[in-house]
């Protein structure tokens, strides 16, 4: 009997969050659509090009509205359950509503874990088919590939500096090429400089250069025709990317962080980004929290309403934080990690402390 009671209201709210999910899929889907019409006239896109392109945007506004989805269902199904009194009866019953919060919680987390699972393995694809239809199908232009890159300085292990005067990643090949390597104290100890250097076998093979090493008290100096530098750093590595965070998984967001500190950078943004995605599995468990007390726990039928602005402003309050703590990441004021889990850990104790509040 008990089984069908928790089934019964885990269902409930499964079909009120599929109408909520489906509902604001429909409302960004057509606001989307009206704000581009003029873009889709202007290239005289095709239907069918609208069509492809409106629908691989979609996951990505689906799991846009998947934490608001979230909290309305669960509003929505508890609060029919207050106004025809059953969790009153539910409490007279003797059940226990920690069991009910329980099962709710774990639904939460199995829609973070859908969410997680989209932007892991769906949007990346369906944003990097969206571009090439925006580029092929309605801009109708040629999908351009850059392979020529200029005045790269790349910050390698063992205190090593290579500086590419011009690097073509189609043939390979780099030119004016300058290689410094420095000891614990920073001092310059050898000084390779070569005319230019072709990716071979896994390694870089400097060539028509000189050597210059500074470790002794005489300068010593060496002409080489070809010199394997064991710089194994690919053509791909020495290029900068600055790809759209959504259009990468878990995997990429590792290699892009990792060139990032090849030139020497922080890779704050990304190191949030990568932080946020992980954090973002939880955010449906928090909103749940912040509602689930002020729906069965707090105030009267009088209230209802009351409670139900109460709980969304609460959300949206995490919401703003959020905004906040990444806002503080990028300024260096907070690490990525706090940038990103903050709100989290801020509302998580909110939640637990509405949640001992709740009259059982």
């Amino acid at each position: 009997m008990i089984k069908i009671l928790y089934k019964y209201v885990v269902a409930n709210f499964i079909k009120i969050f599929i109408f909520t999910t489906a509902a604001f899929s429909v409302v960004v889907i057509t606001s989307q659509l009206l704000g581009k019409i003029k873009f889709y006239m202007e290239h005289k896109a095709t239907f069918s090009a609208i069509i492809v392109h409106m629908l691989t945007n979609a996951p990505e506004w689906l799991v846009q509205a998947l934490p608001i989805a979230t909290l309305l269902a669960l509003l929505f199904s508890l609060g029919n359950l207050a106004k025809r009194s059953e969790i009153t009866a539910m409490k007279a019953a003797g059940i226990n509503m920690w069991r009910v919060i329980s099962l709710l919680l774990a639904t939460g987390f199995i829609i973070g874990l859908a969410d997680f699972a989209c932007r892991e393995f769906i949007i990346p694809k369906t944003t990097g088919y969206n571009r090439k239809i925006d580029t092929e199908k309605i801009k109708k232009e040629k999908a351009y590939l850059q392979t020529d890159f200029y005045n790269q300085i790349i910050a390698l292990k063992n205190n090593v500096r290579l500086t590419v005067g011009h690097l073509d990643t189609k043939t390979n090949t780099m030119k004016n090429v300058v290689f410094e390597r420095y000891n614990k104290d920073f001092e310059l100890k050898r000084l390779v400089l070569a005319e230019k250097a072709d990716w071979e076998d896994g390694s870089w093979v400097l060539k028509n250069g000189i050597m210059r090493g500074f470790e002794s008290d005489f300068l010593d100096e060496v002409h080489f025709k070809t010199y394997n530098s064991n710089i194994n750093v690919t053509p791909e590595d020495i290029t900068l990317k600055d790809p759209p965070y959504n259009s990468m998984n878990t995997s990429d967001f590792n290699k892009h962080i990792n060139q990032l500190k090849i030139f020497g950078q922080a890779a704050v943004k990304a190191r949030i980004a990568l932080n946020a995605r992980f954090a973002s599995v939880f955010s449906h468990i928090i909103v749940m929290m912040i509602g689930i007390p002020f729906v069965i726990g707090f105030g009267r039928k009088a209230n209802v309403i009351f409670n139900f602005l109460t709980a969304l402003s609460a959300t949206f309050a995490y919401w703003t934080i959020q905004a906040l703590t990444t806002s503080l990441g990028n300024n260096l004021i907070l690490s990525p990690f706090m940038a990103a889990w903050l709100p989290n850990f801020i509302f998580l104790a909110i939640g637990v402390y509405l949640l001992v509040k709740v009259k059982k």
